[in-house]
């Protein structure tokens, strides 16, 4: 199996933790297109941008709701 495959195969989607782990494709997370669970590269910029979300572990999948919540809190 290949490199990528492999990253993608063992990354937790929609986390930041899966962003560190190498799911940093947009295109390519099984997550995109989803209308609430973003990717793992939108959940590591909401982790890193949010200060609400920066209280979760690195390991909690990050929803579209959820960030609605933390920008309300800025």
């Amino acid at each position: 199996m290949s490199k990528t495959l492999t990253i993608l195969e063992n990354a937790t989607h929609g986390t930041p933790a899966g962003f560190t782990a190498g799911c940093r494709s947009r295109g390519g997370c099984p997550n995109h297109g989803s209308r609430e669970e973003l990717t793992c590269a939108r959940a590591h910029q909401a982790f890193v941008h949010y200060w609400a979300l920066r209280e979760l572990h690195p390991t909690t999948p990050i929803t579209r709701s959820m960030l609605r919540e933390a920008k309300g809190r800025n």
